[in-house]
């Protein structure tokens, strides 16, 4: 399938962002676990995990320029499920988020929602490309 360079910008945004979000959770753990109202901070370092694995596979579509339309739509399902999951983590637990919590949970699910639809936008170019 043809490279689409809106998708590959998209996905390169993405990876960067999620890798540096995987640092700065490694680096301030204790700090975001307390702002959410955790009372634990492995649930923050086990997303900051599974956050710098997502950017591994990001990173290596990039590399590769090897896109797979249906990898990439599970990449934007996993977007649009990490914004769903924002709003329901607010949603639920919202009493126990401070300011900067809740501005933290806020700012992070617009930026991957930004990701999902221009990894959505792109994908389409590339799909109208390869069908024109």
């Amino acid at each position: 399938m043809a490279n689409s360079t809106l998708l590959l910008r998209a996905l390169r945004l993405n990876a960067f962002f999620s890798a540096s979000s995987a640092l700065l959770l490694l680096l301030g753990g204790p700090w975001v676990a307390a702002q959410l109202g955790l009372a634990s901070v492995v649930p923050v370092y086990v997303t900051a995990g599974l956050l710098a694995m997502f950017a591994l596979q990001l990173g290596n579509i990039v590399r590769t320029r090897e896109i797979r339309a249906m990898e990439i739509a599970g990449i934007i399902g996993g977007d649009i499920a990490w914004v769903a999951g924002s709003v329901i983590l607010v949603a639920l637990f919202y009493p126990s988020l401070t300011t900067a919590g809740l501005l933290l949970v806020d700012a992070v699910a617009i930026a991957v929602l930004y990701f999902a639809i221009q990894q959505i936008r792109g994908l389409r170019a590339l799909r109208r490309r390869a069908a024109g």
